[in-house]
């Protein structure tokens, strides 16, 4: 499913923190991962995210829209994600717990 991309709550507020922009948003069933992005800017969301409490939510927008400028998990990502997330460690250990709880 494709998301209207100036609609999306799931990652434009980041976005603009950021001073980029995602050429599309969309939505996905994964059955490992919370989101993901490509380096021609397009953000997939798995649709059980909206299950998880708004923090960890923006956890995974704000994870998600760090890879449009750092496609990796390389140190000057994770700078980049604590530089607009302060508490993000906090909120992925809190994903990583709690995150097999999100399932209908």
């Amino acid at each position: 499913m494709v998301v209207d991309n100036h609609q999306s709550v799931l990652s434009n507020r980041f976005c603009q923190m950021l001073g980029v922009e995602a050429s599309e948003v969309v939505i996905r069933n994964y059955s490992q991962r919370w989101g993901s992005a490509t380096q021609n800017g397009r953000l997939a969301f798995n649709w059980r995210i909206i299950m998880a409490p708004r923090p960890l939510i923006d956890y995974v927008a704000a994870h998600e829209a760090c890879h449009l400028i750092h496609n990796d998990h390389s140190a000057d990502f994770w700078r980049l994600l604590e530089r607009i997330m302060p508490d993000y460690e906090s909120r992925r250990l809190q994903l990583a717990i709690n995150g097999a709880k999100f399932q209908l």
